[in-house]
C-alpha cells in the first residue's frame, strides 16, 4: 500500500493538510477497481453520485485527451481543480516536466483513497507541485499566497492554465470556484506586495542607502534570536478596541516581552504606561517619524526603536532612545551583506511586531488593539493616536468577517495585512492568541479576552529588559571601520553593474530597431534574406532578459525594477498564451521589449544618481567615524 509513503511526504510539504487527510475515515464513497487495461491501471467510481471519473477501458487515455485537448501555448503554470488518481496531473508533468502546479482537492476522502491506491511521491515531493484544498478554502490561503509569491511563478500570473477534474468540479462547482476566488486575491496580494511603482521601491532603497551609517552603528535583531522561547509575547497595535483593555498592561513589562507597532507609542504614553521593550516601523514616509515627534528620552527609557532601514532617517532621528536593525526579507540587505538578522515581515507594523516577537521565540504571542477595521462611526485609531482619531470617508469601507460580529468595516489595505497575518500564523508553531476584544476575524488564531490571556498564560516574571540588554553585541570600531569601507566597495560596484546591464538594454532596443524597420519595409510579411535577420534578431531579443539572470543584477536592480520587469514579462507570456506563433504576434511581443529596454535605461540612470549621493554620505561618513574612532582613543 502506497498511502504510509504519500502521507509520510505530504506531512514533509503540508503538515496541516497531512493531518486533515490522515484522520479522515474511508466511508466506502469512492470504489478502485481495475481496469481493462494490459496493467490494469485503476479506475474510480464515486457511488455517490454513479459516477466514473474516467472509464473502464483506459482510464490513462481520459486524462490523457484531457490535457491535448487544452491550449498549452504557455504551460509553465498550471491550478488543477480536483485531483482524481492524479492521472490529469502526471499526463501535464509528462507534456511540461518543468511546469509549477497547484492542487486544489475538495474531498479528503477522495485524497486519502487515491493515495491508498496510487504512489504520488513523485508529486509531493517536487518543489514546483504545491496541495492544498480539504477544507474551508480561505484556511488555505497562505498555501496559495506561497505558491503565486515564488519568483519563477511571478511571469505567468497571465498565463494560467486551469484544469478542472470534470466529475471533481460538477459535483463541487462552488468550492472550485470560491477556490478560484482565493486564486485570484492571492494573485493580487502579490501584485501589491511586489509593487506597481518602482519609484515607490527607489524611496525603500534609497532610505536604506542614506540609513547605512545607522545600520553599521546599531545591533541587529539577529542578537535576541530565541532569547525569550517559550516567554509571552504581547503585539500592541492601535486600533480602537485598544481602548478597552490597554490598561492590563500595567504591571506585565517584566511577565512578557512587549513589541507595539509605531502608532502605539503615544498611545501608551496617553494612558502613563510605561513603554514597550520594542517598537517596530516600517513605513517609509515622512509621517512615520511624526509618530515620535515631541517623546522624551525618559518617554523611551528601556525602549528599542525595532525599525527596517527602508524608513526615513528622520524616523530614526525622531527616536530619543536606542535602536536595532530589523532587516526585510529584501535582496538590498542580502546585498549590503551587514549581519543584522532578516525576516519575512508584512506590510505592517502590527505584522512586524508579531514576525519580532516569534522569532524572539515568544510562545504564546497575545494580540491587542489589532483591529484591522473601524468602528461604526468610522474611527481608526484608539485614544491618543494623533489627535484621537483618524476620520474616513464611508466610500473607503468594505466589510469583512468579524471577531465578535457577522461583519465589521474595513479599509482595503487592513484587508491586506489581516491576509498577511494568516499567512505569519499559518507558519507560527506556537500559539497565537487575538485579544483585540473587537475587529476582524484573522483565521488560525484563539479568541479570548487580554484578561482571560494574562490569567492563562501570563504568570512568571521574566527580567525582560535585563535580558534584551544583555544580549545586544557591542559592535567594535574595527569590525564598523571594516563595514564602512566593504560598504563603498560595494557601491562603487553597483554603478558598474548598472552601467553593464544600460548596454544590455541599448543592444537590445537596437535589435529591436532592426526589426521594426524589417516588419516596416515589408508590411508585417518578411521573406528570403529579410526573414532570416528578422528571426535572428528576434531570438536575440527574446533572449535578453536571460541575460539579467545574474546574481548581480538580482542584489542590486530586481527590488527597484521587479514591479516593471515582471509586469512586462507577465505581458510577454500573456501574448505568447494567447496568439499564435507569427509576425503579428511578434509585433506586440515587440512592443513589450522595447518598453522593458527602454523603462530599464530610464530607472537605472535615476538609481545611479542615488548611488552617487550615498557614496557621497559614506566617504563623509567614513572621515567622521576615523575623527570618532581617533577621540575614542583619547579618552581611553
Amino acid at each position: 500500500m502506497p498511502y504510509k509513503k504519500n502521507i509520510e511526504a505530504l506531512a514533509k510539504r503540508n503538515p496541516r493538510l497531512a493531518q486533515i487527510v490522515d484522520s479522515t475515515k474511508l466511508t466506502g464513497r469512492y470504489v478502485v477497481a481495475p481496469s481493462q487495461r494490459k496493467d490494469r491501471l485503476p479506475s474510480i467510481v464515486d457511488v455517490k453520485y454513479n459516477k466514473n471519473f474516467y472509464n473502464n477501458i483506459d482510464p490513462y487515455r481520459v486524462a490523457e485527451q484531457d490535457i491535448k485537448s487544452r491550449k498549452l501555448n504557455v504551460p509553465d503554470l498550471a491550478v488543477f481543480l480536483g485531483f482524481g488518481l492524479s492521472y490529469e496531473v502526471h499526463e501535464y508533468i509528462r507534456n511540461c516536466p518543468s511546469a509549477r502546479i497547484l492542487i486544489i482537492e475538495r474531498d479528503p476522502e477522495l485524497l486519502k483513497t487515491t493515495f491508498s491506491t496510487i504512489n504520488c511521491t513523485d508529486l509531493i515531493n517536487s518543489a514546483n507541485i504545491y496541495f492544498a484544498g480539504c477544507e474551508d478554502i480561505r484556511m488555505s490561503y497562505p498555501v496559495i499566497f506561497n505558491f503565486f509569491n515564488i519568483t519563477a511563478n511571478m511571469y505567468y500570473l497571465k498565463a494560467i492554465n486551469v484544469v478542472e477534474q470534470p466529475l471533481s468540479f460538477a459535483v463541487n462547482k462552488d468550492y472550485y470556484l470560491n477556490s478560484l476566488k482565493m486564486v485570484k486575491e492571492a494573485i493580487n496580494q502579490v501584485l501589491l506586495l511586489y509593487g506597481n511603482d518602482p519609484y515607490d521601491s527607489l524611496l525603500g532603497i534609497k532610505y536604506t542607502l542614506r540609513n547605512i551609517p545607522i545600520i553599521i552603528d546599531y545591533p541587529g535583531i539577529a542578537d535576541l534570536k530565541d532569547v525569550f522561547k517559550g516567554k509571552p509575547g504581547i503585539v500592541v497595535a492601535s486600533g480602537p478596541s485598544l481602548n478597552k483593555n490597554i490598561k492590563l498592561l500595567d504591571g506585565l513589562r517584566e511577565k512578557a516581552v512587549i513589541c507595539a507597532a509605531d502608532g502605539s507609542v503615544k498611545i501608551l504614553k496617553h494612558h502613563g504606561l510605561a513603554p514597550a521593550h520594542l517598537v517596530t516601523s516600517l513605513e517609509r514616509v515622512i509621517q512615520t517619524s511624526y509618530l515620535f515627534e515631541g517623546l522624551t528620552e525618559e518617554d523611551v527609557k528601556d525602549s528599542y526603536l525595532a525599525a527596517c532601514p527602508v524608513v526615513v532617517p528622520e524616523t530614526y532621528a525622531n527616536f530619543p532612545g536606542e535602536k536595532i536593525i530589523v532587516y526585510r526579507n529584501f535582496a538590498t540587505f542580502e546585498w549590503l551583506d551587514i549581519k543584522k538578522g532578516i525576516l519575512d515581515i508584512g506590510p505592517s507594523a502590527g505584522n512586524m511586531a508579531f514576525k519580532v516577537l516569534e522569532y524572539l521565540g515568544c510562545d504564546p504571542i497575545i494580540m491587542i488593539g489589532q483591529d484591522l477595521s473601524v468602528t461604526d462611526d468610522l474611527v481608526t485609531h484608539a485614544e491618543g493616536f494623533h489627535s484621537g482619531g483618524d476620520k474616513i470617508s464611508i466610500n473607503d469601507i468594505i466589510e469583512i468577517e468579524g471577531n465578535y460580529q457577522e461583519k465589521v468595516k474595513t479599509r482595503p489595505f487592513y484587508k491586506q495585512f489581516l491576509l498577511h497575518y494568516e499567512r505569519d500564523i499559518a507558519t507560527y508553531k506556537g500559539t497565537a492568541i487575538n485579544a483585540t476584544e473587537g475587529g476582524a476575524k484573522i483565521h488560525g488564531t484563539e479568541i479570548m479576552t487580554f484578561q482571560e490571556a494574562i490569567d492563562k498564560y501570563i504568570k512568571d516574571d521574566i527580567d525582560t529588559t535585563a535580558t534584551i540588554k544583555k544580549h545586544l553585541k557591542h559592535i567594535k570600531y574595527k569590525e564598523k571601520e571594516k563595514q564602512i569601507k566593504e560598504t563603498l566597495k560595494k557601491l562603487y560596484h553597483a554603478k558598474n553593474v548598472c552601467d553593464k546591464v544600460t548596454a544590455i538594454c541599448s543592444e537590445g532596443l537596437e535589435k529591436c530597431a532592426v526589426v521594426e524597420e524589417i516588419l516596416r519595409r515589408t508590411d508585417v510579411n518578411p521573406k528570403d534574406d529579410d526573414l532570416t535577420t528578422y528571426k535572428k534578431n528576434m531570438q536575440l531579443i527574446g533572449e535578453i532578459p536571460q541575460r539579467f539572470a545574474t546574481k548581480d543584477f538580482y542584489l542590486i536592480l530586481m527590488h527597484y525594477v521587479q514591479s516593471i520587469y515582471i509586469k512586462v514579462l507577465q505581458d510577454i507570456n500573456s501574448i505568447k498564451y494567447k496568439q499564435d506563433d507569427g509576425p503579428e504576434r511578434d509585433v506586440l511581443l515587440l512592443l513589450k521589449y522595447k518598453e522593458l529596454y527602454s523603462v530599464l535605461i530610464s530607472l537605472i540612470k535615476k538609481f545611479v544618481d542615488e548611488l552617487n549621493v550615498s557614496i557621497e554620505i559614506m566617504e563623509k561618513f567614513k572621515v567622521e567615524f576615523a575623527a570618532r574612532k581617533e577621540d575614542n582613543k583619547k579618552e581611553n
